[in-house]
Protein backbone atom coordinates (compact mmCIF):
# COMPACT_ATOMS: atom_id res chain seq x y z
CA UNK A 1 0.00 0.00 0.00
CA UNK A 2 1.42 3.38 -0.99
CA UNK A 3 2.28 5.60 1.94
CA UNK A 4 0.47 8.94 2.07
CA UNK A 5 2.16 12.32 2.38
CA UNK A 6 3.70 13.29 5.70
CA UNK A 7 1.48 15.30 8.01
CA UNK A 8 2.40 17.37 11.07
CA UNK A 9 2.16 15.64 14.43
CA UNK A 10 0.89 18.82 16.10
CA UNK A 11 -0.15 22.35 15.14
CA UNK A 12 0.49 25.17 17.61
CA UNK A 13 -1.91 28.10 17.19
CA UNK A 14 -1.92 31.39 19.04
CA UNK A 15 0.09 34.00 17.13
CA UNK A 16 -1.69 36.57 14.98
CA UNK A 17 1.25 37.56 12.77
CA UNK A 18 4.01 35.77 10.88
CA UNK A 19 6.39 33.49 12.78
CA UNK A 20 9.97 34.64 12.22
CA UNK A 21 11.86 32.81 15.00
CA UNK A 22 11.73 29.35 16.57
CA UNK A 23 14.09 27.79 19.10
CA UNK A 24 14.10 24.62 21.24
CA UNK A 25 15.83 24.91 24.62
CA UNK A 26 16.08 23.50 28.16
CA UNK A 27 16.77 19.98 26.88
CA UNK A 28 13.84 20.26 24.44
CA UNK A 29 11.42 20.82 27.28
CA UNK A 30 10.34 24.11 25.68
CA UNK A 31 9.92 25.71 22.26
CA UNK A 32 10.20 29.51 21.98
CA UNK A 33 8.35 31.22 19.13
CA UNK A 34 8.53 34.87 18.09
CA UNK A 35 6.26 36.75 15.68
CA UNK A 36 6.19 39.89 13.56
CA UNK A 37 4.55 41.93 16.33
CA UNK A 38 7.22 41.20 18.95
CA UNK A 39 5.33 38.56 20.95
CA UNK A 40 7.24 35.69 22.56
CA UNK A 41 5.48 32.43 23.42
CA UNK A 42 7.09 29.59 25.38
CA UNK A 43 5.43 26.26 24.58
CA UNK A 44 5.68 23.08 26.65
CA UNK A 45 6.73 20.20 24.39
CA UNK A 46 5.06 17.74 26.76
CA UNK A 47 1.59 19.35 26.71
CA UNK A 48 1.89 21.39 23.45
CA UNK A 49 0.40 24.33 25.36
CA UNK A 50 1.79 27.79 26.19
CA UNK A 51 3.44 28.19 29.58
CA UNK A 52 4.39 31.88 29.20
CA UNK A 53 3.44 34.72 26.82
CA UNK A 54 4.81 38.27 26.79
CA UNK A 55 5.53 41.21 24.47
CA UNK A 56 9.31 41.04 24.24
CA UNK A 57 9.97 43.67 21.55
CA UNK A 58 8.29 46.66 19.93
CA UNK A 59 8.82 45.16 16.47
CA UNK A 60 9.15 41.72 14.92
CA UNK A 61 11.45 39.11 16.45
CA UNK A 62 14.22 37.83 14.18
CA UNK A 63 15.99 35.15 16.22
CA UNK A 64 16.43 33.32 19.52
CA UNK A 65 19.40 31.61 21.14
CA UNK A 66 19.77 30.21 24.63
CA UNK A 67 22.54 31.13 27.07
CA UNK A 68 22.41 28.18 29.47
CA UNK A 69 19.09 26.41 29.91
CA UNK A 70 17.76 29.30 32.01
CA UNK A 71 18.48 32.32 29.77
CA UNK A 72 16.79 33.07 26.46
CA UNK A 73 18.28 35.70 24.13
CA UNK A 74 15.95 37.45 21.66
CA UNK A 75 16.76 39.88 18.82
CA UNK A 76 14.06 42.23 17.52
CA UNK A 77 13.63 44.61 14.63
CA UNK A 78 13.40 47.35 17.25
CA UNK A 79 17.24 47.17 17.30
CA UNK A 80 17.26 45.53 20.73
CA UNK A 81 18.89 42.33 21.92
CA UNK A 82 17.46 41.13 25.23
CA UNK A 83 18.38 38.37 27.65
CA UNK A 84 15.49 36.91 29.66
CA UNK A 85 15.57 34.76 32.79
CA UNK A 86 13.40 31.78 31.82
CA UNK A 87 13.69 29.29 34.66
CA UNK A 88 10.54 27.12 34.73
CA UNK A 89 9.65 28.30 38.24
CA UNK A 90 9.82 31.92 37.08
CA UNK A 91 7.66 31.26 34.03
CA UNK A 92 4.91 29.82 36.21
CA UNK A 93 3.80 33.30 37.28
CA UNK A 94 3.50 34.70 33.75
CA UNK A 95 0.38 35.00 31.63
CA UNK A 96 -0.59 32.19 29.27
CA UNK A 97 -3.00 34.34 27.26
CA UNK A 98 -2.00 34.12 23.59
CA UNK A 99 -2.02 37.04 21.13
CA UNK A 100 -4.91 35.42 19.26
CA UNK A 101 -6.88 35.28 22.53
CA UNK A 102 -6.47 38.96 23.35
CA UNK A 103 -3.09 39.14 25.05
CA UNK A 104 -2.15 42.64 26.24
CA UNK A 105 1.26 44.31 25.85
CA UNK A 106 1.16 45.04 29.58
CA UNK A 107 1.38 41.33 30.45
CA UNK A 108 4.15 40.63 32.96
CA UNK A 109 7.55 39.86 31.44
CA UNK A 110 10.24 37.54 32.78
CA UNK A 111 13.20 39.09 34.54
CA UNK A 112 15.20 41.10 31.97
CA UNK A 113 18.90 40.46 32.63
CA UNK A 114 20.46 42.40 29.74
CA UNK A 115 19.34 44.76 26.99
CA UNK A 116 21.65 46.23 24.38
CA UNK A 117 21.19 48.11 21.14
CA UNK A 118 22.34 46.31 17.99
CA UNK A 119 21.55 46.87 14.33
CA UNK A 120 18.45 45.33 12.76
CA UNK A 121 18.15 47.39 9.56
CA UNK A 122 19.58 44.55 7.47
CA UNK A 123 16.98 42.08 8.80
CA UNK A 124 20.04 39.99 9.66
CA UNK A 125 19.67 37.96 12.86
CA UNK A 126 22.47 37.76 15.40
CA UNK A 127 24.72 34.78 16.10
CA UNK A 128 25.94 33.74 19.54
CA UNK A 129 28.71 31.49 20.89
CA UNK A 130 30.79 30.96 24.04
CA UNK A 131 33.64 33.44 24.44
CA UNK A 132 36.01 30.61 25.39
CA UNK A 133 35.40 27.14 23.98
CA UNK A 134 37.10 25.09 26.69
CA UNK A 135 36.15 22.13 28.82
CA UNK A 136 35.99 24.39 31.87
CA UNK A 137 33.59 26.80 30.19
CA UNK A 138 31.29 24.02 29.09
CA UNK A 139 30.95 22.85 32.69
CA UNK A 140 29.95 26.20 34.16
CA UNK A 141 26.66 26.32 36.01
CA UNK A 142 23.61 28.41 35.07
CA UNK A 143 24.38 30.55 38.13
CA UNK A 144 27.75 31.58 36.63
CA UNK A 145 27.31 31.20 32.86
CA UNK A 146 30.13 31.41 30.35
CA UNK A 147 30.55 34.87 28.80
CA UNK A 148 29.12 35.05 25.29
CA UNK A 149 30.11 36.64 21.98
CA UNK A 150 27.49 38.13 19.67
CA UNK A 151 27.92 38.82 15.96
CA UNK A 152 25.60 41.29 14.21
CA UNK A 153 25.79 43.79 11.31
CA UNK A 154 27.38 47.17 11.98
CA UNK A 155 24.94 50.06 12.21
CA UNK A 156 26.85 52.43 9.88
CA UNK A 157 28.89 50.10 7.67
CA UNK A 158 26.18 47.90 6.14
CA UNK A 159 28.71 45.27 5.03
CA UNK A 160 30.65 45.37 8.32
CA UNK A 161 30.09 43.12 11.33
CA UNK A 162 30.31 43.94 15.05
CA UNK A 163 31.28 41.54 17.83
CA UNK A 164 29.73 42.24 21.26
CA UNK A 165 30.36 40.54 24.58
CA UNK A 166 27.97 39.50 27.32
CA UNK A 167 27.65 40.20 30.20
CA UNK A 168 29.62 43.44 29.63
CA UNK A 169 27.28 44.51 26.77
CA UNK A 170 30.33 46.08 25.08
CA UNK A 171 31.48 45.95 21.46
CA UNK A 172 34.91 44.32 21.52
CA UNK A 173 35.76 43.79 17.84
CA UNK A 174 34.72 44.66 14.30
CA UNK A 175 35.14 43.29 10.80
CA UNK A 176 35.07 46.18 8.37
CA UNK A 177 33.31 45.85 5.04
CA UNK A 178 35.45 45.66 1.92
CA UNK A 179 35.74 48.66 -0.39
CA UNK A 180 33.88 46.97 -3.26
CA UNK A 181 31.00 46.04 -0.92
CA UNK A 182 30.17 49.49 0.49
CA UNK A 183 26.52 49.22 -0.56
CA UNK A 184 26.18 45.46 -0.02
CA UNK A 185 24.37 44.51 3.19
CA UNK A 186 25.16 41.61 5.48
CA UNK A 187 22.18 39.22 5.37
CA UNK A 188 23.28 36.27 7.56
CA UNK A 189 26.04 35.54 10.09
CA UNK A 190 27.24 32.53 12.07
CA UNK A 191 29.94 32.75 14.75
CA UNK A 192 31.59 29.68 16.30
CA UNK A 193 34.88 28.13 17.42
CA UNK A 194 36.91 25.94 15.08
CA UNK A 195 36.64 22.21 15.77
CA UNK A 196 40.37 21.66 15.14
CA UNK A 197 41.53 24.68 17.15
CA UNK A 198 39.03 25.84 19.82
CA UNK A 199 41.02 29.06 20.33
CA UNK A 200 40.21 30.10 16.75
CA UNK A 201 36.99 32.03 16.15
CA UNK A 202 35.27 31.54 12.80
CA UNK A 203 32.70 33.89 11.29
CA UNK A 204 30.68 32.88 8.23
CA UNK A 205 28.70 35.69 6.60
CA UNK A 206 26.30 35.97 3.66
CA UNK A 207 25.62 39.13 1.66
CA UNK A 208 23.02 40.90 -0.43
CA UNK A 209 24.92 40.27 -3.68
CA UNK A 210 24.91 36.49 -3.16
CA UNK A 211 28.42 36.29 -1.75
CA UNK A 212 29.53 34.27 1.27
CA UNK A 213 32.74 34.88 3.22
CA UNK A 214 34.66 33.18 6.00
CA UNK A 215 36.85 35.12 8.45
CA UNK A 216 38.92 33.69 11.29
CA UNK A 217 40.57 35.20 14.35
CA UNK A 218 43.15 33.85 16.79
CA UNK A 219 44.00 35.52 20.06
CA UNK A 220 42.36 38.23 22.11
CA UNK A 221 39.62 40.32 20.50
CA UNK A 222 40.30 44.06 20.49
CA UNK A 223 38.66 47.13 19.00
CA UNK A 224 41.91 48.40 17.52
CA UNK A 225 43.49 47.14 14.33
CA UNK A 226 41.37 44.29 13.03
CA UNK A 227 43.08 40.92 13.31
CA UNK A 228 40.36 39.07 11.48
CA UNK A 229 41.70 37.24 8.44
CA UNK A 230 39.52 36.55 5.41
CA UNK A 231 40.16 32.94 4.46
CA UNK A 232 37.43 32.32 1.91
CA UNK A 233 35.07 34.13 -0.44
CA UNK A 234 32.60 32.71 -2.93
CA UNK A 235 29.51 33.82 -4.84
CA UNK A 236 27.23 30.79 -5.04
CA UNK A 237 23.99 32.80 -5.25
CA UNK A 238 22.63 35.20 -7.86
CA UNK A 239 20.25 36.72 -5.30
CA UNK A 240 20.70 37.71 -1.61
CA UNK A 241 21.83 35.07 0.84
CA UNK A 242 18.98 34.43 3.29
CA UNK A 243 20.41 31.96 5.79
CA UNK A 244 23.50 30.01 6.79
CA UNK A 245 23.62 26.70 8.67
CA UNK A 246 26.82 25.29 10.17
CA UNK A 247 27.04 21.52 10.58
CA UNK A 248 27.71 20.19 14.11
CA UNK A 249 31.17 19.02 13.01
CA UNK A 250 31.98 22.70 12.33
CA UNK A 251 33.80 21.52 9.20
CA UNK A 252 31.07 22.42 6.68
CA UNK A 253 28.33 25.00 6.27
CA UNK A 254 25.32 25.37 3.96
CA UNK A 255 23.83 28.57 2.52
CA UNK A 256 20.40 29.28 1.04
CA UNK A 257 19.20 32.36 -0.80
CA UNK A 258 16.42 34.20 -2.55
CA UNK A 259 17.40 32.25 -5.66
CA UNK A 260 16.89 28.48 -5.91
CA UNK A 261 20.46 27.49 -5.00
CA UNK A 262 21.58 25.52 -1.96
CA UNK A 263 25.38 25.51 -1.55
CA UNK A 264 27.62 23.46 0.75
CA UNK A 265 31.17 24.53 1.63
CA UNK A 266 34.08 22.84 3.41
CA UNK A 267 35.84 24.99 6.00
CA UNK A 268 39.57 25.25 5.49
CA UNK A 269 41.89 27.64 7.29
CA UNK A 270 44.34 28.14 4.45
CA UNK A 271 44.00 31.59 2.89
CA UNK A 272 42.85 30.84 -0.65
CA UNK A 273 43.39 33.52 -3.29
CA UNK A 274 40.40 34.18 -5.52
CA UNK A 275 36.97 32.63 -5.21
CA UNK A 276 36.36 29.21 -3.70
CA UNK A 277 33.76 27.04 -5.45
CA UNK A 278 31.22 25.23 -3.27
CA UNK A 279 31.86 21.59 -2.47
CA UNK A 280 28.30 20.97 -3.67
CA UNK A 281 25.80 23.34 -5.28
CA UNK A 282 22.24 22.34 -6.08
CA UNK A 283 19.64 24.20 -8.11
CA UNK A 284 16.51 23.21 -6.23
CA UNK A 285 14.23 24.99 -8.75
CA UNK A 286 12.41 26.58 -5.79
CA UNK A 287 13.35 30.20 -5.12
CA UNK A 288 13.14 31.83 -1.71
CA UNK A 289 14.32 29.29 0.87
CA UNK A 290 15.25 30.77 4.25
CA UNK A 291 15.39 29.85 7.93
CA UNK A 292 17.88 27.06 7.19
CA UNK A 293 18.53 24.83 10.20
CA UNK A 294 20.72 21.75 10.62
CA UNK A 295 19.76 18.81 12.84
CA UNK A 296 22.05 18.04 15.78
CA UNK A 297 23.29 14.78 14.22
CA UNK A 298 24.37 16.62 11.06
CA UNK A 299 22.47 14.26 8.76
CA UNK A 300 19.72 16.53 7.45
CA UNK A 301 18.86 20.20 7.14
CA UNK A 302 15.57 22.01 6.56
CA UNK A 303 14.52 25.21 4.82
CA UNK A 304 11.37 27.33 5.03
CA UNK A 305 10.00 28.21 1.61
CA UNK A 306 8.18 31.27 0.39
CA UNK A 307 5.99 28.78 -1.48
CA UNK A 308 4.68 27.43 1.88
CA UNK A 309 6.78 24.25 1.65
CA UNK A 310 9.28 22.90 4.16
CA UNK A 311 12.07 21.03 2.39
CA UNK A 312 14.38 18.44 3.92
CA UNK A 313 17.83 17.85 2.41
CA UNK A 314 20.64 15.40 3.05
CA UNK A 315 23.64 17.29 4.45
CA UNK A 316 25.97 14.77 2.80
CA UNK A 317 24.62 14.77 -0.76
CA UNK A 318 22.37 17.89 -0.69
CA UNK A 319 19.68 15.69 -2.23
CA UNK A 320 16.08 16.66 -1.48
CA UNK A 321 14.62 13.99 0.80
CA UNK A 322 11.14 15.31 1.53
CA UNK A 323 8.76 18.18 0.88
CA UNK A 324 6.40 18.89 3.78
CA UNK A 325 3.12 20.36 2.61
CA UNK A 326 0.65 21.67 5.14
CA UNK A 327 0.95 25.46 5.40
CA UNK A 328 -1.07 27.50 2.92
CA UNK A 329 1.11 30.63 2.92
CA UNK A 330 4.85 31.34 2.99
CA UNK A 331 7.09 29.92 5.71
CA UNK A 332 9.95 31.88 7.28
CA UNK A 333 11.47 29.80 10.10
CA UNK A 334 12.51 26.25 10.96
CA UNK A 335 14.15 24.70 14.02
CA UNK A 336 15.26 21.19 14.97
CA UNK A 337 15.12 19.82 18.49
CA UNK A 338 18.69 19.38 19.73
CA UNK A 339 18.73 15.71 20.74
CA UNK A 340 22.00 14.60 22.34
CA UNK A 341 23.54 11.43 20.77
CA UNK A 342 22.70 8.38 22.85
CA UNK A 343 19.65 10.06 24.35
CA UNK A 344 16.94 7.49 23.74
CA UNK A 345 13.63 6.57 25.19
CA UNK A 346 14.00 4.76 28.46
CA UNK A 347 17.42 6.29 29.16
CA UNK A 348 16.04 7.77 32.35
CA UNK A 349 14.39 5.54 34.90
CA UNK A 350 10.85 6.62 35.53
CA UNK A 351 10.01 6.57 39.22
CA UNK A 352 6.69 7.64 40.73
CA UNK A 353 7.13 11.03 42.41
CA UNK A 354 3.60 11.65 43.64
CA UNK A 355 3.10 11.59 47.40
CA UNK A 356 -0.31 10.96 48.85
CA UNK A 357 -1.62 12.77 51.91
CA UNK A 358 -2.16 10.80 55.14
CA UNK A 359 -5.32 8.77 55.06
CA UNK A 360 -5.43 8.46 51.26
CA UNK A 361 -6.69 5.05 50.19
CA UNK A 362 -4.27 2.65 48.42
CA UNK A 363 -6.45 2.82 45.29
CA UNK A 364 -6.13 6.63 45.06
CA UNK A 365 -2.39 6.48 45.80
CA UNK A 366 -1.92 3.92 43.02
CA UNK A 367 -3.88 6.15 40.63
CA UNK A 368 -1.73 9.18 41.54
CA UNK A 369 1.45 7.20 40.97
CA UNK A 370 0.22 5.91 37.61
CA UNK A 371 -0.68 9.43 36.45
CA UNK A 372 2.75 10.69 37.53
CA UNK A 373 4.48 7.93 35.56
CA UNK A 374 2.39 8.76 32.49
CA UNK A 375 3.35 12.43 32.87
CA UNK A 376 7.05 11.53 33.13
CA UNK A 377 6.81 9.29 30.08
CA UNK A 378 5.16 12.07 28.09
CA UNK A 379 7.87 14.55 29.13
CA UNK A 380 10.62 12.05 28.29
CA UNK A 381 9.16 11.35 24.85
CA UNK A 382 8.95 15.08 24.11
CA UNK A 383 12.60 15.58 25.09
CA UNK A 384 13.92 12.67 23.03
CA UNK A 385 11.99 13.27 19.80
CA UNK A 386 13.85 14.85 16.86
CA UNK A 387 11.13 17.47 16.39
CA UNK A 388 11.18 19.77 13.40
CA UNK A 389 9.24 23.00 13.94
CA UNK A 390 8.19 25.28 11.09
CA UNK A 391 6.66 28.75 11.33
CA UNK A 392 4.41 30.38 8.75
CA UNK A 393 3.14 33.78 7.69
CA UNK A 394 -0.31 32.89 9.08
CA UNK A 395 1.06 32.57 12.64
CA UNK A 396 0.77 28.79 12.81
CA UNK A 397 3.59 26.47 13.91
CA UNK A 398 3.75 22.89 12.65
CA UNK A 399 5.60 20.17 14.57
CA UNK A 400 6.89 17.24 12.54
CA UNK A 401 8.43 13.94 13.63
CA UNK A 402 10.21 12.56 10.55
CA UNK A 403 13.51 10.79 9.86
Amino acid sequence: MEQGPAVPTYILRGHQSAIHALHFYHGNTFLASGDGDGWIVIWSLATKRPVAVWKGHDAGIMAFHHWTSERLVSHGRDHKLRVWQVQPEHLAGLSQTLPADGALPEQVQPWLLHSLSINALNFCAFSLCNEQQTAESELTSPASPTPQLIASPNGLDSSGIDIFQLPSEQRISQIRGENDMSSCMVMAVSLFHSHEDPSRLVLVSGYEDGRVMVHSHCGRLTLGESQWQKIMTSKPHSQPVLSIGVLPSRQHFVSSGADAVLAKFALTFVNIQGETPPEKSVNTKHAGQQGLSVRSDGKICATAGWDARIRIYSCKTMKELAVLKWHKVGCFATAFADVVPGMIMGSVALEPRATASPGTSPEVTSSLNALEVIKQQREEKARTTHWLAAGSKDGKISLWDIY
